[in-house]
């Protein structure tokens, strides 16, 4: 039998109705706990433990207020055995005598001698026991007044928990016949087994429900790599087309240049008319009567001229050796070999032999390229897919692209000055143009005007940015590096992080280099990349844990707090696995951000934040990696090529495109540079890029 208080609600004191649970596992009527919630403040304090639970709506109110099956199940269970016991009583009570000696025999440790008449007493009996409260657990309720109801006669035996001798009801859950001081003591004991029961039942519950939940988590992240993986073979696919048929029509084309070339050194046909027709007329010479001198003359200079061509054809047939082009089939073709071989493997796993996801998101470049983030190069790693990627690079557009870079027109150098050390970073504001290092050594150089770059600029000062920054240690340029420079109207931004970690922080400096009162502020979110909007006053930043965009609306006056403006931060983009942001770079309209995997620009609309158009490398993409780019005015880009084979092995050398705005994006201008860091487009579209030379550099204006 199951106890009334398990399937009673504390707040009604009625059978459960609806039975729901709070987030603190105490369960009550829909109807009663919903009258406890606060519906202008959203909280609700359970009535049982007085824990406060908070909620969003009253929509969320209801979803967390989760049905309980298990009591809802127990009410149900418990009514239909009250049911069958109005039916058929099996209260002692209203037992007959001779019941009692059937009792005896199921008592388990202190068995109950049969019952004599002699042995029931009922007007010599405790009163007050039998008017004592029994729990609702034991199916006998003794009445106020045993002696008023004189067909009733009360068992009198030992009790099987304390084992002294009185009156005794019998347990309607595990039978025991037990004395009414002990009843309350093992109602205790059965609803501890109930709590037991019920605690292991939702632990139980709540593990299942959380792998449940991360099963699904994992199913939508492994729909998602294969939809990649769909789009890459598509696009695979696409690009292996394009190279067979380009590879026919070159065949085709050879071998058409070939047999003109035949046909034009020989001219058989040409000799063979010239020779007949001065045979023809050399016959009717002869015949004729009227020979002069002038005939002569003409035709003894027709048959030189023939014998010259003779003697020509003659050597060049003697020379000549007759060749018909010939084609070496290729062994069989094993499609695996064009494609890879699809293989399924459990999420969070890795293949012994490659990388189920190198297809995906490499773009026909199978090596692994890793930036460090204390040295300035990029790391290329070992890889076992030589042999696909000599298949599914495409030498075409190679040789059409990096190999003929020649003969696209160069960017012209304008000025170049000297800086003291390595730039890193090069900046304009207004009539200021700004170079720093990685460490905070700033040179601030004068522009004869505004946002005039045609102009070579002068030098101001060159200072330190840290040396007035007390909590500085004198380790602390050992230790951290700066990550992001950028200058807006009010002040210098620098956000400042140790070489290993992607968090740090943010130094605000005055346009002159001196750090602003109460400047500092710690910037906890993992920021790859700060660029400035001058314009709008916002500055972007790339999260590469959350794989997402957001942006800070700056103040446009000098604000009494400066900490609060770098800790509201809004989305504007959200990126997928496997996006790799590394790069951003923003115009007036748009803003382009640069995937590292992919080697692939995605140039937004800052207003409607539609995609307007993707560029992806393919510019030598086996020989250059694309590490850096920017936007012009016009939306076309810049984009920054490293030769891999020098980024270990000395100076780096790096090749810079100048895209139009057409859909193939073809190349209208290059600059090759060696050793180069620090790149940004200006507002009137120059280009400025910083260069080391030993330890120091120059940054250059091209045009």
């Amino acid at each position: 039998m199951i106890n009334a208080k398990l399937v009673t609600c504390g707040l009604c004191q009625s059978y459960y109705a609806d039975p729901r649970q709070i987030p603190c596992s105490h369960s009550f009527c829909f109807d009663c706990i919903s009258g406890r919630f606060n519906e202008e403040t959203l909280t609700l304090i359970c009535p049982k433990c007085e824990k406060l639970h908070q909620y969003k709506s009253v929509e969320e109110f209801h979803n967390r207020c989760m049905r309980d099956g298990f009591l809802a199940s127990m009410v149900t269970q418990f009514k239909r055995s009250q049911s069958r016991s109005s039916a058929t009583p099996s209260a002692l009570s209203s037992r007959p005598p001779s019941s009692f000696s059937h009792t005896s025999t199921i008592l388990s440790s202190t068995p109950i001698p049969r019952i004599r008449a002699q042995e029931i007493d009922i007007n010599n009996h405790d009163q007050s026991g039998s008017e004592r409260s029994t729990p609702s657990v034991f199916n006998q309720q003794r009445p106020s007044s045993v002696a008023q109801q004189t067909t009733t006669r009360a068992l009198i035996a030992k009790c099987q928990s304390c084992n002294i001798r009185g009156e005794l009801i019998v347990c309607s859950h595990c039978d025991n016949a037990i004395c009414t001081k002990c009843a309350d003591e093992h109602q205790s004991v059965i609803n501890s087994d109930v709590k037991r029961e019920w605690d292991l039942c939702k632990t139980q519950f709540e593990t299942i429900n959380e792998k449940s939940t991360r099963f699904d988590q994992n199913e939508e992240e492994v729909n998602n790599k294969a939809r990649s993986l769909q789009t890459f073979i598509s696009k695979q696919s696409g690009k292996l087309i394009q190279t067979v048929e380009h590879h026919k029509n070159t065949y085709i084309d050879i071998i058409e240049k070939h047999l003109r070339t035949y046909k034009q050194s020989s001219a058989h046909e040409q000799v063979v008319d010239e020779y007949e027709s001065i045979d023809k007329r050399v016959g009717e010479l002869f015949k004729s009567a009227d020979i002069t001198t002038d005939k002569i003359s003409d035709f003894l200079f027709e048959i030189e001229h023939l014998e010259g061509r003779l003697d020509s054809l003659n050597k060049i047939l003697d020379s000549s050796q007759l060749k018909f082009p010939l084609l070496t089939l290729p062994e069989q073709v094993n499609i695996s070999s064009l494609f890879g071989t699809l293989q399924f493997a459990q999420l969070n796993t890795e293949s012994p032999t490659c990388d189920q996801y190198s297809l995906p998101i490499t773009n026909g470049y199978y090596d692994s390229q890793i930036k460090s983030e204390d040295e300035d190069y990029v790391v290329i790693g070992s890889s076992n897919h030589n042999h696909f990627k000599n298949i599914l690079s495409n030498p075409i557009e190679q040789l059409s692209s990096l190999s003929s870079i020649s003969n696209i027109p160069k960017k012209k150098l304008l000025w170049q000055i000297d800086y003291f050390s390595v730039p890193y970073y090069v900046r304009t504001y207004g009539n200021q143009l700004f170079i720093c290092d990685k460490y905070g050594s700033l040179a601030i150089y004068k522009l004869s005007k505004a946002n005039d770059i045609r102009q070579k600029p002068s030098l101001v000062r060159e200072i330190k940015l840290f040396k007035d920054f007390s909590t500085l240690t004198a380790t602390d340029d050992d230790q951290t590096i700066i990550d992001s420079f950028v200058v807006y109207k009010l002040w210098i931004i620098v956000f400042k992080r140790k070489k290993n970690e992607l968090h740090g922080t943010i130094y605000l400096f005055t346009h002159d280099g001196k750090p602003i009162h109460k400047g500092k502020c710690i910037h906890n979110y993992p920021s790859r990349e700060l660029t400035m909007d001058t314009e709008k006053n916002i500055l972007w930043s790339l999260d590469q844990k959350q794989l997402c965009l957001f942006y800070y609306v700056l103040p446009d006056t000098e604000p009494t707090n400066h900490e609060e403006y770098f800790q509201n931060r809004h989305s504007h983009v959200q990126f997928s696995k496997p996006f790799a942001p590394i790069h951003i770079s923003v115009n007036k309209n748009a803003l382009a951000v640069l995937d590292k995997n992919r080697q692939a620009v995605h140039v937004y609309d800052k207003k409607t934040k539609q995609e307007l158009y993707e560029h992806v490398n393919i510019y030598g993409n086996s020989t250059h990696f694309c590490w850096d780019m920017a936007l012009f005015s016009d939306n076309s880009l810049l984009i920054k090529l490293d030769e891999m084979s020098t980024l270990k092995s000395g100076p780096s050398k790096h090749i810079y495109l100048q895209l139009d705005t057409t859909k193939k994006h073809n190349i209208i201008g290059t600059i090759e540079e060696t050793d180069a860091y620090g790149m940004m487009i200006t507002t009137t579209d120059e280009i400025l890029i910083g260069v080391r030379i030993n330890t120091k550099g120059i940054v250059k204006c091209y045009i």
